[in-house]
C-alpha cells in the first residue's frame, strides 16, 4: 500500500531488481512502464532488448506487457533471459542444484520430491518462502537507498536515507553504551585522588572515539575489509563464544538483506572476552591508585581492551555464554613510564 501510495509522488516510477539467468549480477532499476524497464534492464545487464523474455523470479511467469507489469509490487525480482534460455523458479532452481550436486540414484528421488513438493498443494506458499530465502544469499550491494525498500527502513527515523548510515549508527550505539558505562563505573568506583587521573583517561579514549567515528564502520559493509565485521555484501558471521576459537554452529546472518534479518541482528552481541566490568575496569581502578608519580595510565591499552577487536567478538545470542571467565588483567600493563 505505501510504496503504491509513494508511487503517486514519483509518477508512478516504482523500483525493481532484475538479474540475468546465471545469476550473476542482480541490480536494482526504476521504471513507470514495462517497455523503460526492459530498456534500464538491459543496459544495467549488458543485454540485447531485441532478444531478452522477461519472467517472475518466484514462479517463471511470463511478464510481456503493461497490464501486468503495472500490477507488481515494488521490488519484485525479474529474471531477464535470452533467446534458448528457461526459467522454472525456485522450485527448479533448486530441483538442478541438487540433481547436479548428487549423482546417485537414491539423492536424485530426493530431489524429485522437493520437486513434487513444491508443485503440490500450498506450493505457491512454500517457493515464495525459498524464493525469499534465495534472495536473502544474493543480497545486492546497489539496492541501498530507502526509495529501493522502503520496507527495510520500517520505523526507523526519517533522517536514514541508506542502509549503510543505519548499519553504522548500530554499531556507534553499542560502543557509546561501552565509553558510558565505563564512565559511569570510574565516577562511582573512583576516588579523591585517582579523580584527575581518570578524567584524564575519559578525554582521551572519548577523542580517539571521536577520531575513530566510534568505529561504525564494524557493522558497514562498504568500509575497508580491515575495519568491518561483514564482508562487502554484509554478511556477518558468529565468532563463537568467550571461550571457542570458533562456531560450532557457524551462525550467520545479514541484516542488510531484510527488516526482519536486520531487527534479529539487534540480538548478536559484541561481548568482551575479557570483561569490562568485572575485569577490565576494577583493574585499571587499582592501577590508578598504584600509579607512581614517574607513571601513567596507559589509556591506549584500555581502550583496546574496551573498544577494539582485540577484546571484542562478534557473536549470536545462542553463542554468548553468561559463565564467569577466567581471562584476567595484568596491573602493569595498565601503566606506563611517564
Amino acid at each position: 500500500m505505501f510504496s503504491r501510495f509513494l508511487s503517486l509522488f514519483n509518477r508512478g516510477m516504482r523500483a525493481y531488481k532484475v538479474q540475468d539467468f546465471k545469476r550473476e549480477k542482480r541490480v536494482g532499476v526504476t521504471a513507470t512502464t514495462f517497455k523503460e524497464l526492459i530498456q534500464k534492464g538491459c543496459e544495467k545487464l549488458q543485454l540485447n532488448p531485441k532478444n531478452v523474455t522477461v519472467v517472475l523470479e518466484d514462479d517463471g511467469t511470463l511478464v510481456d506487457g503493461d497490464s501486468f507489469f503495472k500490477k507488481l509490487p515494488a521490488q519484485t525480482v525479474l529474471v531477464f533471459l535470452k533467446e534458448g534460455e528457461k526459467w522454472g523458479g525456485a522450485g527448479a532452481l533448486i530441483h538442478d542444484a541438487l540433481s547436479k550436486l548428487y549423482n546417485v540414484s537414491k539423492k536424485n528421488e530426493i530431489a524429485e520430491q522437493i520437486r513434487e513438493m513444491l508443485a503440490g498443494e500450498g506450493a505457491p506458499e512454500k517457493v515464495h518462502i525459498i524464493s525469499q530465502y534465495l534472495e536473502l544469499l544474493q543480497t545486492d550491494p546497489e539496492s541501498e537507498y530507502r526509495y529501493e525498500n522502503e520496507d527495510w527502513f520500517e520505523g526507523l527515523n526519517k533522517k536514514y536515507k541508506t542502509k549503510q548510515e543505519v548499519l553504522r549508527h548500530s554499531a556507534q550505539t553499542r560502543i557509546r553504551s561501552y565509553f558510558n558505562s565505563a564512565k559511569e563505573q570510574i565516577d562511582k568506583d573512583g576516588n579523591v585522588e585517582t579523580k584527575e587521573v581518570l578524567a584524564d583517561l575519559l578525554d582521551n579514549l572519548n577523542t580517539r572515539l571521536k577520531k575513530n567515528d566510534f568505529h561504525g564502520s564494524y557493522f558497514d559493509r562498504t568500509a575497508k575489509a580491515s575495519d568491518r565485521l561483514c564482508d562487502k555484501h554484509g554478511w556477518f558471521q558468529c565468532e563463537g563464544p568467550f571461550d571457542s576459537k570458533r562456531c560450532d554452529s557457524f551462525h550467520t546472518i545479514n541484516p542488510y538483506a531484510s527488516r526482519g534479518y536486520r531487527q534479529l541482528f539487534g540480538l548478536w552481541n559484541l561481548d568482551h572476552v575479557i570483561e569490562k566490568s568485572r575485569e577490565v575496569l576494577p583493574t585499571l581502578l587499582e592501577a590508578a591508585k598504584q600509579r607512581k608519580k614517574h607513571e601513567e595510565i596507559n589509556w591506549e591499552h584500555v581502550y583496546k581492551l574496551l573498544f577494539t577487536r582485540n577484546n571484542l567478538k562478534l557473536v549470536q545470542v545462542g553463542c554468548h555464554k553468561k559463565a564467569a571467565r577466567t581471562q584476567t588483567c595484568n596491573i602493569g600493563d595498565f601503566l606506563v613510564s611517564s
